[in-house]
């Protein structure tokens, strides 16, 4: 499976996320995603960053917590948008 833009991802701990963007840094891709609750609705306050990790021909996500790696990720978001 290939995550793409506008897709919905499901983490190991059943958490719903829809994929806003993506951008490569240091030859990882990775996701800016948002939260979404049972009925598709997004929840704004639920935002993270994910990393493509694939494995066995599989495609899975690792949640960013690294702060400073956070802080790089986003400003690249950020430039995406200009």
């Amino acid at each position: 499976m290939q995550i793409k833009i506008n897709t919905i991802i499901t983490l190991s701990n059943n958490e719903r996320f829809m994929v806003l963007n993506e951008t490569m840094y240091e030859e990882n891709k990775y996701f800016l995603v948002m939260g979404i609750d049972e009925q598709k609705e997004i929840i704004s306050s639920k935002v993270a960053i994910v990393k493509e990790v694939i494995q066995n021909k599989e495609v899975f996500v690792e949640k960013i917590e690294d702060s400073e790696l956070i802080i790089k990720l986003t400003n690249l978001f950020k430039s995406q948008l200009k």
